[in-house]
């Protein structure tokens, strides 16, 4: 059986080079405005090592970031199918991955974050799909008259839209807290399911966590 390109030492190494220096560029400029034949010249390769590797330096920016995010959002969800799993704690970690991902690459988000970035939109579909499968996870366990294929999809979109706030949010205080800080912040404005305990029947009632309207017809 023929050898994987991705299993090939020097497939391998030619892309730690491209990845490194594209780490670099992308730090200050936009990937969308790194040209090949800037990025492949700073790292060293030839046109067409690069393109085996990637279509453009955004497309390989994104390859890169949303697959080290990917995997620790996927391990998030794992542990929400664990027993005795404490979900708000859950949701806590899962803020925290997010957010050293960030102070990982505080450059490369601070310029990705800015206007409409093709790298940013990837990660944002990343944050969609974690989202979705966080709530398909919990809805499991909620019971209530509200659980409508509406509240599903509303709730999927809250919290990748919630994501990208707490980024931004974050990165226009100058990141001077740190994510714990962020993350202890942020619990204060989640919304209620988000925060819910199961009872004794591994259920969550979101009758009992839907207050807005139980306080409006008092």
């Amino acid at each position: 059986m023929a050898r994987e390109r991705s299993d090939d030492p020097r497939y391998i190494a030619l892309r730690a080079k491209l990845v490194a220096t594209l780490l670099e560029l992308a730090a200050s400029t936009p990937a969308e405005k790194i040209s090949v034949s800037q990025l492949t010249s700073a790292a060293g390769v030839s046109r067409t090592t690069f393109y085996s590797h990637a279509d453009s330096p955004a497309d390989l920016l994104a390859q890169v970031l949303v697959g080290e995010l990917q995997p620790r959002l996927a391990h998030m969800t794992e542990l929400m199918r664990h027993p005795n799993r404490s979900y708000t704690e859950l949701w806590r970690q899962i803020y925290l991955v997010l957010l050293d991902h960030v102070q990982a690459h505080r450059e490369i988000y601070s310029v990705i974050t800015e206007g409409n970035s093709t790298v940013f939109q990837a990660l944002i579909s990343c944050f969609q799909d974690a989202a979705n499968s966080y709530v398909d996870e919990i809805s499991a366990h909620l019971s209530g008259d509200e659980l409508t294929p509406l509240w599903k999809a509303m709730a999927a979109q809250q919290q990748m839209h919630n994501m990208i706030a707490v980024i931004r949010a974050w990165m226009a205080t100058d990141m001077a807290d740190s994510p714990e800080t962020v993350v202890d912040v942020y619990m204060t404005l989640a919304p209620p399911w988000q925060l819910a305990k199961l009872d004794e029947h591994g259920r969550i009632d979101l009758r009992r966590r839907h207050s807005g309207r139980a306080q409006s017809d008092a």
